[in-house]
């Protein structure tokens, strides 16, 4: 009974862990234009920040897969919160000495964190209770990030008031708010030392001896699993752009010349489209081919993303919101199409495709420095090309997937 409380826990420490990280990475995150007229950049080092934040899944996550079976997940869980504290604590000097590096390392800090938070956390959520809940443990840790996503803009709405304009008269709010995360994330990471609860292990499973047994079958001699890997690759890019250039998007003066304080207000409901979005995808896939919803989903995003590109006020202030709704799909549609089948080698390929995070490293660097060249409404034509590719994948992927059965 006690070691079963211990566990409980322990899992509504997590359950917060997942809300209040996704809290903090929206915060981090929202402002982009703030930190681009602050340090004087181009669109393109402006977008260094995602490249900082991203590429950490490349570099570290074999390593903290790695750690995790030395320490324990949850003390991995409880590196993830100090490096949050840390890379946002570090936001403060970095705006307070003009450094942009340091800026960047903040973010590269905050991108180790975010990592070790997967690789720990999920497994942490699924092996916290009944194994039959597992996935349910899953969806609700990962959908209290996405509210997170939703709250964090409004907060900014209520901390900022409407006057303060100037990016110098925002910087002692925004020192204010990355102090307050840090002290929270310390007290966090401080409560996960001190908590009790059973080691998780996966390693006695009789399907991982399976795999252990049998891993002969190379991974990269599935065709669907590399293809779906570069698709994974371009979305998670993509997606990553447009959220860096959102609200620089709607403040330039020659698409929508919105206020930073209209800006933050379309910032969350933007993530609340996203939100909605994979909600109704997760409802309608029960009922029709995944590969299908894609195929659509990509299409209406694609008008959406020209629909952007050709207009101004209104009209682009609609697009480039909802398009939140459709690309919210793409990254759990095209994993569960990439791993199915794969059975014994679906842990390794699991690993590849979050590597895919690489390209939220380096497209958004490339639509920046599009950007730069042919102005921030014709950058989204990286989109558009990338998207292509996925339209491809999904078009491929719905021929060869057999249409659902209804009984």
């Amino acid at each position: 009974m006690a070691k079963n409380q211990a566990n409980d826990r322990l899992l509504y420490s997590v359950y917060f862990i997942y809300f209040f990280c996704g809290m903090a990475m929206c915060f981090e995150g929202a402002f982009m234009p703030e930190f681009k007229e602050h340090f004087q950049l181009s669109y393109q080092q402006q977008m260094y920040t995602m490249f900082a934040k991203n590429i950490p899944f490349v570099v570290f996550s074999i390593l903290i897969g790695w750690l995790s079976k030395k320490i324990g997940f949850k003390n991995c869980l409880t590196i993830a919160i100090f490096l949050f504290a840390a890379g946002t604590a570090l936001l403060v000097p970095g705006l307070n000495s003009g450094n942009y590096a340091l800026i960047l390392l903040a973010f590269f800090i905050i991108g180790i964190g975010f990592n070790f938070e997967l690789v720990a956390g999920n497994p942490l959520l699924s092996g916290l209770g009944d194994p039959s809940g597992s996935s349910s443990r899953l969806n609700l840790g990962n959908a209290l990030g996405a509210i997170a996503q939703i709250i964090a803009p409004l907060i900014i709405l209520l901390i900022l008031p409407p006057t303060v304009v100037s990016v110098a008269d925002k910087i002692p709010y925004m020192n204010g708010l990355f102090l307050a995360i840090a002290v929270i994330l310390v007290l966090t990471g401080v409560l996960t030392l001190v908590l009790k609860g059973e080691r998780i292990s996966f390693e006695d499973s009789a399907e991982i001896q399976m795999n252990e047994s049998d891993s002969s079958e190379s991974i990269w001699k599935n065709k669907n699993l590399i293809l779906g890997f570069v698709a994974i690759f371009i979305a998670l890019g993509a997606e990553s752009g447009i959220f860096g250039l959102y609200r620089n998007y709607l403040e330039d003066p020659s698409i929508a010349a919105l206020s930073s304080h209209q800006s933050y207000i379309l910032y969350t409901i933007y993530f609340a489209t996203f939100a909605v979005g994979r909600l109704v995808g997760a409802y309608i896939q029960k009922r029709i081919n995944p590969a299908l919803t894609l195929v659509y989903g990509v299409l209406a995003a694609m008008i959406l993303l020209s629909v952007m590109m050709m207009s101004t006020g209104i009209v682009a202030v609609i697009a480039i919101t909802l398009l939140g709704f459709f690309i919210s799909i793409f990254f759990p549609t095209l994993y569960a199409i990439s791993i199915k089948g794969l059975r014994k080698n679906t842990a390794m390929a699991s690993g590849l495709l979050t590597m895919g995070f690489l390209g939220a490293a380096l497209l958004p660097v490339i639509q920046g420095k599009m950007a730069d060249w042919l102005g921030l409404k014709y950058s989204f034509i990286v989109s558009i090309a990338t998207y292509g590719y996925v339209l491809f994948f999904a078009l491929k992927s719905k021929n060869q997937t057999p249409k659902i059965k209804r009984n």
